[in-house]
């Protein structure tokens, strides 16, 4: 390679120029992209986020409300039967709002006719026994027009079935059952009491409570959300407590279920039951 083929100083003090001016344009470009790219991963990002949150906002407002206040036809916190003409019917009132208080259950009627009142846990083994032993003749009572009777569902007996909350979600069902089908009530408790799970295990599966209200005869959406819902999980809880801490409800262990009252009084003898009703018609 002679001299005369070498690039002079000019050429290569331009060549560098050009190498420089690449390198800089190349690197524009390529803040360029990084910068679209940013942007652009910014926009997808919030387009992302507004989505989910659309998704979220949607799926709460389609599911069913969880009430605070207390269910229809209770409002004394015990769902209130009638009868006359051999029928038993459901007394419906309204709801009690979330601020407001049940008023107390009736402890006697005008028209003289017995008042019993029967506070009870569709998980608890003696509330079957008495049940079984007993619902029929109090029920010919209030069928003669001589009684009308309360019941009032409560739930004490989580405790008794493997933390699965069985004795609160069948509460729940209860008030589920007298806020949407009043009239299906005493026919749904039947097939609880009928099916009770046995205390030590788990208790029964949504589905199986589900089963149990539509085999006594509660159908429709509103119950099925109810269900599915707890719609009453509060109320259950508040009305537990509030019967739990009655001094006139408890005996000398406590409170216990099932307790039952006839006109006011508390009776300490399960079994005495029909002969305390008698004797108050008197």
């Amino acid at each position: 390679m002679t001299n005369n083929d070498r690039p002079t100083k000019n050429e290569r003090r331009q060549h560098a120029r050009e190498v420089a001016r690449q390198r800089a344009d190349a690197e524009k470009r390529r803040k360029r992209r990084n910068r679209w790219f940013l942007q652009g991963g910014i926009g997808v990002g919030i387009i992302a986020i507004a989505a989910i949150i659309a998704i979220v906002v949607v799926n709460v407002n389609n599911q069913p409300s969880v009430s605070a206040a207390g269910p229809k036809n209770m409002a004394t916190g015990a769902i209130q039967f009638t009868g006359g003409d051999g029928k038993v019917t459901p007394v419906e009132t309204k709801a009690v709002s979330a601020k407001g208080t049940p008023s107390a259950v009736p402890t006697s009627n005008s028209d003289g006719a017995v008042a019993v009142t029967e506070y009870v846990d569709w998980a608890c083994p003696v509330c079957k026994q008495f049940e079984a032993a007993y619902s029929g003749q109090i029920l010919d009572k209030v069928k003669s027009g001589d009684a009308t009777l309360a019941i009032q569902p409560v739930s004490i007996l989580d405790r008794s079935y493997q933390n699965s909350r069985y004795a609160s979600r069948a509460a729940n069902a209860a008030m589920c059952v007298a806020n949407y089908a009043p009239d299906k009530f005493l026919d749904v408790q039947t097939q609880f009491f009928d099916n009770q799970p046995e205390e030590g295990t788990s208790g029964l599966t949504n589905k199986q409570i589900a089963d149990l209200v539509k085999a006594g005869g509660a159908t429709g959406s509103d119950i099925t959300s109810c269900l599915s819902s707890e719609q009453f999980k509060g109320w259950v809880t508040k009305s537990t407590s509030r019967v739990t801490a009655d001094e006139d409800l408890q005996g000398a262990q406590g409170f216990g279920t099932p307790t039952i009252v006839v006109n006011g009084k508390r009776i300490d003898t399960l079994t005495n039951v029909i002969s305390e009703i008698d004797a108050a018609a008197k």
